[in-house]
Parts: C-alpha cells; structure tokens; sequence
C-alpha cells in the first residue's frame, strides 16, 4: 500500500529540488524488493499466537529484511535533495513530511520484528502509532503532496499556496500530537481496543485527543483551498503547453 506513495514521493522531491533523482536503478529496484518481501511478512503479526520458534524467527529476519529496500529509498531521495534548489511549496511540504514521519514508522517496526519486544509491545498503542506513521504519516502525506502537486494539471486552475502551507503546518503537528504519545502510552502497557483505561493514561489519551482535533483544522483548510480553487481560482499559467507546476 506504501508503494504508489513512494513513486509520488520520488516525482515530488525530484520537481522541486530541480534534479534528477540520485540512483534511478536502485529506487527501481528497492520497489520490486519491497514488492516481493512483504509477501511473506504476515507472521509478524502472530508472534504471540502458538506458531512454532522456528516460524517466529524466519518472520521476525524477514520482517527485519524489508528494511533494506527501504533505507535505500530513504537515502536516494536524501541524496536527491542534497545540493539541490529546494522549493518549499506545499506539496514539498507534504513530501518533507512523509520523510520524517515515514522515518519514524519504519523504524518502530524493526523494533516490533523483535520478538522479545513485540512480545510486550503486542496489541499496544504502540502498534496503532507505528500503524499510523506508516499509513497516514506516509501515504496519507505521500497523497495530499501528490494532489496539491497535479491540482493545477487535473483542474487548470491554481489554489491558495499560503493556505496550503498551513493546511500542513496544521495537519503534520496534529499529527505528532497525536499519534507519538502513543507510543509512550504502548510501552506503558496500554492496550488498543479498549473503550476504557486507568486514570495513570489518561494525560497521555487528552494530549492524544487535542492533537486529532488539529488534524481535523488541518483538513477543514485543504477542503477550503481544494473548493475555492476549483470555484474561483486563477487560470493556471501555461508553459510548453502545460500549466505551470
């Protein structure tokens, strides 16, 4: 699911950094090798279900493998933006912010190819933030870069740059608020699925829920910059024959 939003996070950091993207064969490459291990990753999911030592190991190194194809992309785009004329317009913005929370969701999840700590991090908030800073941080970040980026091809018309801009400022903050207290709240034992918790989370879940309520600000400014630019937004420019980017 993460890979359509790697191929937009490759086109945005290559358009506004103005360079070609630093190892092309390898960004290429890294995406068939994510493709064909995450096919059998499933039993990470199961390391406290019964299933033999042998298959928790086999999943727990495989799990673990996925990673590299990753960093490789990590570190190809980091190369790309490297001594490159950055812009940052929004849908930069966005991509910026895929690296960073993407970062984050990765790297909690080696942690939880680990046995011994998925063991205690199982059905934990832990799980619901690394589940989140991959999907939403990532792809989520990866989609709205991508739309703001081809809004002017797809509509021909432009949209508020400014209000964009703080459509994310609002969204990514909204989102760390919300989501990193949770892994604070996994490593202390709390489990997801619960309608109720003891009153030692509950600092931890209001922070967690006033930061949803900026994710929402967030979304209510991108709905208003998407309405007011297709309904009264200048004519985007024309270069070679195609809008301007």
């Amino acid at each position: 699911m993460i890979l359509p939003a790697m191929g937009i996070i490759s086109e945005l950091i290559t358009a506004f950094s103005r360079k070609t993207i630093f190892g092309y064969t390898a960004i290429a490459y890294s995406s068939l090798g994510i493709t064909a291990v995450s096919f059998f990753v499933w039993g990470h999911h199961m390391f406290v279900s019964g299933q033999s030592s042998l298959a928790g190991i086999i999943f727990s190194f495989i799990t673990m493998l996925v990673g590299v194809p990753t960093a490789i992309k990590m570190f190809n785009w980091l190369a790309t933006l490297y001594k490159g004329s950055v812009s940052f317009q929004s849908p930069m913005l966005y991509a910026l912010g895929f690296l960073f929370l993407f970062a984050i969701g990765g790297v909690t999840g080696i942690m939880l190819a680990v046995i011994g700590v998925d063991v205690h991090f199982h059905d934990t908030y832990f799980v619901v933030a690394h589940f989140h800073y991959v999907m939403v941080g990532g792809t989520l970040m990866a989609i709205m870069g991508g739309f703001y980026y081809w809004f002017p091809k797809m509509f021909g018309k432009m949209y508020s740059e400014s209000l964009a801009r703080l459509s994310f400022v609002f969204t990514f903050i909204g989102f760390n608020v919300t989501f990193f207290p949770q892994f604070i709240l996994g490593s202390m034992g709390m489990p997801r699925r619960y309608f109720d918790y003891i009153p030692a989370y509950h600092s931890l879940n209001a922070i967690s829920t006033v930061g949803s309520w900026l994710i929402a600000c967030g979304f209510l400014i991108s709905l208003y910059v998407i309405v007011t630019g297709l309904l009264w937004g200048k004519k985007a420019p024309q270069i070679h024959g195609e809008p301007r980017l």
